[in-house]
């Protein structure tokens, strides 16, 4: 058979918070089990709250020497419970009273004030929060005004109807939603002050008025201040460091300088600043270009027609890692780069940011640019200084340094008759035979030498190789030779410059008739050699016995040659 059970309890519920939980003050469970809430438990052993039965249906709170915390709104709550036939409970029905309000009169007007913060060393950009407390009784029904002062400075007043007047600096601060300043509850008054600055440094102290009106009508004022709070704020300390390094320290014309700079132990974001000045240090320092924290490139004025075209590019590689480069490297180019990286922090708000400079450091780098100028060098050259009338002979010009399409070079062939007089016998006699251009195409001149004419390029890692190829070489193929090379620079807007030029020395080409003898087994050197020999007189004895044993040599092959002939034409003996 069911039965069931009864539960009573008293509770208090504050006025000012409809939504929070009620304190439960003292509670007759349905097993006849007394016991009460956590802040009443020591006053109902004190016997100073009792819960007593006076009927078969009504219960009777006592609550001895009444204290503040017990105002609010009483009630009582009764539950029925019913216990199934496996032994469980079940709550039927709940039911509440109504509210009772409760005011509890204070026998003391005096208060205290109480400060309170969490810590009291900041660091700048970190939040502060000041909560001023007032310890009274009845505070709600009592009309306080908090003022905040910061070294003897108003930073706002909040008065019984909670809207704060600021002072005169802290407007601005507010507006930016850089500063709080509320009434938390009823005794509890918060200052919040975000993104501290070094100048916060100082003391804080809260200050209460309270207004009480006598029974004449008058008002009087009593005013506590609670004792200064000593907040020290540190401006923030930049570990960064920064390192500087290049591709290579010395570039070549025309080729790419490549500059990383690497940023270590950074914690904010960064802006960086690369420089040049010459490497004595004696010129002005130039902006190449900077790069603000957001990502945005700015590039100084004496590069900024050259970034223009693509030839200057400043990129964040990672977070801390920063990279210029610099195309088609001039000469002007060579010098100190400096790589300059601050770090900031936000002062502001999101949408009104204002920045500022906590660290900077700077690393050096130098860069030398070796001119293709100074290892342009020409020369020409042949194996072969006299041949035999329709015969093939071989030109080279070599042109150092190795071919840079950035800086390229041009050569022409020039060509000077055999016939010309020597007083004449100048460049201005030259012809243009034929020109490689800096393009990399043919341009034959107004001076054209045999069809069997053409030419060659051969290229390695160090020099290039023009080569003039005549075949079937005649009369007029005979002369003194020359070719000159003319070095080029393409600027960043794609015009061209004129760098510098260079002649070769002479080559002198004979073209003997059939049958006269050259002098064989002797080399373009040993040629040359001789002829500016200052033992020349040795020299053409030797060749004069090189000559007659040609001669020699040539007589007997025709002696051969005429007795094979008749040979030929005789029969043989037949006896």
């Amino acid at each position: 058979m069911q039965h069931t059970h009864l539960s009573v309890g008293w509770y208090l519920r504050s006025p000012e918070d409809a939504a929070a939980a009620p304190q439960e003050l003292v509670t007759l469970s349905r097993d006849f089990v007394l016991r009460s809430g956590g802040l009443y438990r020591q006053r109902m052993a004190a016997g100073d709250l009792r819960l007593d039965k006076t009927s078969a249906t009504s219960y009777r709170l006592t609550i001895h020497k009444l204290q503040p915390v017990d105002q609010g709104l009483l009630y009582c709550q009764a539950v029925e419970w019913i216990q199934d036939p496996d032994g469980s409970w079940f709550a039927m029905t709940r039911k509440q009273s109504e509210k009772t309000q409760l005011r509890i009169q204070p026998t003391d007007r005096d208060f205290s004030i109480q400060v309170s913060t969490e810590r009291r060393s900041f660091m700048a950009g970190e939040p502060l929060e000041l909560r001023c407390a007032i310890e009274a009784q009845n505070v709600p029904e009592r009309f306080f005004s908090v003022s905040w002062v910061f070294s003897s400075s108003p930073v706002a007043v909040v008065g019984p109807s909670a809207v704060p007047i600021l002072g005169p600096d802290y407007v601005a601060r507010e507006a930016a939603g850089l500063m709080t300043v509320r009434k938390e509850s009823s005794n509890v008054h918060l200052l919040k002050l975000q993104r501290l600055r070094p100048e916060d440094t100082g003391k804080y102290i809260c200050r209460v008025t309270e207004r009480e009106k006598t029974p004449t009508g008058d008002f009087i004022d009593r005013s506590k201040r609670s004792r200064n709070v000593q907040i020290t704020v540190q401006p923030l300390k930049s570990n960064i460091t920064v390192s500087l390094s290049a591709n290579s320290s010395e570039v070549l014309e025309g080729d790419r300088i490549q500059l990383t700079c690497s940023v270590h132990s950074a914690t904010g974001p960064l802006s960086i600043v690369w420089q040049w000045t010459d490497k004595q240090s004696v010129g002005p320092i130039q902006e190449v270009a900077s790069l603000n924290w957001d990502g945005t490139v700015v590039h100084g004025p004496s590069y900024r027609e050259r970034s223009v075209y693509g030839e200057i590019r400043v990129e964040r590689v990672r977070a801390d890692i920063f990279s210029l480069s610099l195309y088609n490297a001039l000469p002007g180019d060579e010098g100190q780069y400096h790589c300059t990286a601050t770090q900031w922090i936000q002062a502001g708000t999101e949408t009104e940011p204002n920045w500022e400079k906590i660290g900077e450091q700077s690393a050096t780098k130098t860069i030398t640019v070796k001119t293709v100028e100074s290892s342009f060098m020409v020369s020409a050259s042949s194996r072969t200084p006299s041949i035999t009338f329709g015969d093939s002979f071989d030109l080279l010009c070599l042109v150092k340094p190795r071919h840079n399409p950035r800086v390229p070079t041009s050569v022409t062939w020039r060509f000077m008759p055999a016939g010309a007089r020597a007083e004449v016998e100048d460049q201005g006699e030259f012809k243009d035979l034929v020109t490689f251009t800096r393009e990399g195409t043919l341009q034959w001149g107004e001076q054209l030498l045999g069809l069997g004419t053409r030419t060659t390029v051969d290229r390695s890692h160090s020099n290039t190789n023009f080569r003039l190829s005549v075949t079937r070489a005649g009369r007029r193929e005979a002369g003194k030779y020359q070719c000159t090379a003319i070095l080029w620079r393409r600027n960043y807007d794609n015009s061209w410059s004129r760098v510098a030029n260079r002649t070769s020395n002479l080559l002198g080409i004979s073209v003997l008739q059939p049958g006269k003898a050259s002098w064989p087994f002797v080399k373009q050197n040993e040629y040359n050699y001789w002829s500016n020999s200052k033992n020349s007189q040795e020299r053409c004895t030797q060749a004069g016995i090189l000559y007659v044993l040609v001669m020699m040599y040539k007589m007997l092959q025709s002696v051969q040659r005429w007795a094979t002939m008749i040979n030929s034409n005789f029969p043989s003996n037949p006896y």
